[in-house]
């Protein structure tokens, strides 16, 4: 091949997918996505648009200049370049010849020598970073090994002259690595997979290559592609009314509540802005209009919203869409971005005002970009999880792509004191890269402690001044170094006085008591801590009510999603603001799944301890609503279930009278929560709110010896945390999973999703028909993928301990595995509520399922189960 010197238009970059025939060359990809990136940076904001350094469109289309390597151009058999002798031992990483090449020019090194951290981009495009070690060994040598064979690079060479003539120099800026760099390798991605669609860009399947594109057809095609998916339309309608976001015309004018007030009016700057308001006094909406604000006066364009569950997220996007329904005056796109978004329905959703042109975005074309794999967090407008987000400053595989996504929309994290320490130091660490990245964040707590506070505002590079205020409700708007709190003072808030009665959880007689509430009338919510214990309970309720039309309901994580749903439903309706559903007594015992973010009202609640912080959550589900309240409660009241601990014992032994809510929270924060609530005969809301926040801290100092001792084990454990979150930075931990709660929760305890079926699959021939619990039948042909069978093993899976079923794993058919990952088949019998696990013949668990309770699990005596875990799912660690 060195003798017949290779022409530039026999180095192939994109082969058809039908003849596998190199099918475009690597000079027409390359000029068609310096192209886009051309296209793309025209409509960033101006803060984004600073971001990107001279030169970043020629840095862009000089990405896949490292195809033009024996190690690459081999991998196309139909291609001369797969006979090359000895090219197996070339470098076939084309993006880390890319960036090998660009960090050998001497206009992209720094004084010492060293390449510039803008060569990451192009190695990183596509997902992952090489390390910093191989990084400043780039620099110097000519490139990765080629058989020192000249032509390699005097192509890469001659491409590169032609790049510049398009699109100006390369980038010289002198940088350090960190998040503008991280933002420019998704921009480069971003570009480039715009620029691979050969939709938008057709290849041409020839057996000699030759250059298609001409500047000229490559922009042309880049504006047609950008429009298409309307990544870019962001507009809104400028000058509305508070009462116009959130209603329709025809609707009475209404004013906005104090706080909503304060914070449209202190939203004047990007920033961080931190809004501790009680439960139900409107800090969504508060949170909207100060984004509205953002769009009209500021740079910021877009919107993702971001909850601690894929639950909730389900729960406010629809609210979300509701709002943007009011304003926005562009055709465009709203996404829902978790792990099973793409179970709903309305996933993607497409706008169309009708004020605007029907030209430009196709939302049919724009729907399917935007619905497929890591793409939903690219809409201009989305709602979703805490973990979509956290991926962009963590080492998974593509979150470079996810900050770009991210960059220059307004971000609101809600409900962010529910995180464990580990979560929350990536949470400081992502607030501090959005900032940087042309981002205004607001974030959003009913119960946010004044340390956790400081945290965030110290990470956002900012100083709170002391001594920390202690009112509430409170804003802290950050900008800059500097950080002001700003009280609101709202008289439309009602003081509620809940009066607490404190009953020994190991005291079984509250449940006669719940029995005899719900039947004189009251609508009463009882939540544990654990899944078991809530349908030990659910039982025990239903046992004592003598009169068997009192409606007893059970919500928890252990239901197959699709009864989840309706039960969810069935109970938001029940308990939720409209009076003529609601029931003349009732029982809803549930878990921490009705903790927050719902809007659930009770006569009377019922609670095992938790930490403070939580506590609170769970009283903003009592007296929610102003109603009539049946005879005996109308006040509000509370009664907590008090574990009886000997706090001066061994760890252990403390552990051991917790019981179960051990594994769930950490026993030394249940201390401070028994100090703090058991001789309280009432507290009131939610002026109270901010001293019981911050008496746990004042106990710290005057700890009996158990508790002393289970206090240093958590500070350890919290200094675990946080210095493993600190290790999770995407140049320092490369290419982890990019799946929901990898790296984004600490120690997550490995889980497994249960299938249930209403009889076994059968296989004849080649097809398998497969029956689940919910959901007509399913034809599958061995081999292929059935979309609607992935998509009903999803609504009949449950969440279980992966320990339950390890021995299983192995015993699946084959075709499992191509429709869910991580799962096993359970079918339910006609004549017992045990279930029968294929493959299950050495489990060490009987499993159950009963439509009323989900599923249960207990020991089958005599077997051992593997060294793991605890029994429950969802601990605080």
């Amino acid at each position: 091949m060195e003798s017949m010197f290779p022409k530039p238009t026999d180095c192939w970059a994109k082969t058809d997918g039908t003849s596998g025939k190199p099918s475009l060359t690597v000079r027409d990809h390359c000029l068609i996505v310096g192209a886009v990136a051309e296209v793309v940076g025209r409509f960033l904001s101006p803060r984004c648009r600073n971001l990107a350094p001279t030169g970043s469109t020629t840095l862009t289309a000089a990405h896949d200049i490292g195809k033009i390597t024996p190690g690459f151009l081999k991998k196309c058999a139909a291609s001369p370049f797969s006979r090359i002798p000895g090219s197996q031992h070339c470098e076939g990483n084309h993006a880390l010849v890319s960036q090998a090449f660009l960090a050998s020019l001497p206009e992209m090194q720094n004084d010492r020598g060293l390449p510039l951290p803008w060569a990451l981009s192009v190695g990183g495009h596509h997902g992952v970073y090489p390390t910093p070690k191989v990084h400043n060994n780039l620099g110097k040598r000519s490139g990765p090994v080629e058989l020192d064979l000249l032509w390699p690079n005097q192509l890469r060479r001659s491409l590169l002259i032609e790049l510049i003539g398009h699109f100006g120099p390369l980038p010289s800026e002198k940088i350090e690595i960190g998040s503008r760099i991280h933002w420019m390798t998704g921009f480069v991605t971003f570009c480039d997979w715009i620029g691979s669609n050969a939709d938008w860009f057709p290849l041409y399947p020839e057996l000699s290559l030759r250059d298609h594109y001409t500047p000229d057809t490559a922009r042309a095609g880049a504006e047609r592609a950008v429009e298409l998916i309307g990544w870019h339309r962001r507009s809104v309608f400028p000058s509305l009314s508070f009462s116009r976001l959130f209603a329709a015309p025809e609707v009475p004018q209404f004013a906005p509540r104090p706080l909503q007030e304060t914070l449209i009016a202190l939203a004047d700057q990007p920033g961080l802005y931190i809004v501790e308001a009680p439960m139900g006094a409107g800090k969504t909406e508060a949170a909207l209009a100060a984004a509205y604000r953002r769009w009209n006066e500021g740079d910021e364009r877009g919107l993702y919203f971001a909850l601690p569950t894929q639950l909730t997220s389900n729960r406010i996007h629809n609210r979300v869409s509701e709002f943007l329904d009011h304003v926005i005056a562009d055709n465009s796109i709203q996404t829902l971005a978790h792990g099973n978004a793409w179970l709903s329905e309305n996933r993607v959703r497409s706008f169309s005002p009708a004020q605007t042109s029907t030209e430009g975005i196709d939302a049919t074309e724009a729907c399917r970009w935007f619905t497929s794999s890591r793409k939903p967090l690219l809409a201009p407008f989305g709602t979703g999880t805490i973990d979509q987000a956290l991926m962009a400053c963590i080492g998974a595989k593509h979150s470079a792509l996810r900050l770009f996504a991210l960059s220059g929309k307004v971000v609101v994290i809600d409900e962010v004191h529910s995180y464990d320490p580990y979560t929350s130091a990536l949470v400081d660490q992502l607030i501090r890269w959005l900032l940087e990245v042309g981002c205004t964040v607001i974030v959003l707590s009913a119960t946010l402690a004044a340390k956790r506070r400081r945290q965030m505002i110290e990470k956002a590079g900012a100083f709170e001044p002391d001594p920390p205020p202690s009112d509430y409700p409170l804003i802290t708007k950050v900008v800059g170094e500097t950080a002001t709190h700003h009280p609101v003072i709202d008289p439309a808030i009602v003081e509620t006085k809940v009066h607490l009665l404190h009953i020994d959880s190991a005291d079984s007689d509250f449940i006669e008591s719940v029995a005899r509430a719900a039947e004189s009338g009251a609508c009463v919510v009882v939540i544990r801590n654990t899944v078991a214990t809530a349908q030990q309970t659910f039982c025990a309720i239903k046992e004592a009510l003598c009169d068997d039309t009192i409606q007893v309901g059970l919500l928890h994580s252990r239901f197959p999603h699709f009864q989840r749903q309706q039960n969810e439903k069935h109970w938001m309706d029940l308990l939720g603001r409209k009076p003529a559903l609601r029931p003349p007594g009732c029982v809803l015992v549930a878990t921490q799944v009705v903790e927050q973010s719902v809007d659930i009202d009770a006569d009377l609640l019922v609670t095992d301890l938790a930490p403070t912080d939580l506590l609170l959550q769970r009283l903003g589900r009592l007296h929610r609503h102003s109603r009539p309240r049946p005879p005996g409660f109308e006040s509000a009241t509370c009664w907590i279930l008090q574990p009886t601990v000997d706090w001066h014992t061994k760890p252990k032994v403390i552990r051991e009278a917790i019981g179960a809510s051990a594994y769930i929270y950490p026993p030394i924060a249940l201390y401070l929560a028994q100090e703090v609530w058991r001789k309280r005969k009432s507290v009131t809301l939610p002026t109270g709110i901010r001293e019981l926040l911050e008496s746990p801290e004042s106990l710290m100092t005057s700890l009996p010896a158990g508790a002393k001792k289970l206090a240093a084990e958590l500070e350890t454990e919290t200094g675990n945390m946080i210095s493993s979150a600190l290790r999770q930075g995407p140049f320092k931990e490369p290419n982890l999973p990019d799946t929901e709660g990898a790296q984004t929760r600490y120690n997550m305890q490995p889980s497994a999703l249960l299938i249930l079926l209403r009889k076994p699959p059968h296989t004849q021939s080649h097809e398998t028909v497969v029956a689940p619990l919910e959901g007509p039948q399913q034809t599958i042909t061995a081999g292929s993928f059935n979309y609607d069978l992935a998509k009903l093993l999803h609504e009949n899976a449950v969440r279980i301990p992966a320990y339950l079923v390890y021995s299983a794993f192995s015993q699946q058919p084959d075709w499992l595995s191509t429709h869910i990952s991580d799962a096993v088949l359970a079918v339910c019998s006609t004549d017992s509520i045990a279930l029968d696990v294929i493959g299950g013949e050495s489990l060490t668990h009987q499993l159950f399922y009963h439509p009323e309770q989900g599923v249960s699990y207990e020991k089958i005596t005599g077997r051992i189960p593997p060294s793991e875990v605890s029994e429950d799912l969802d601990s605080w660690f």
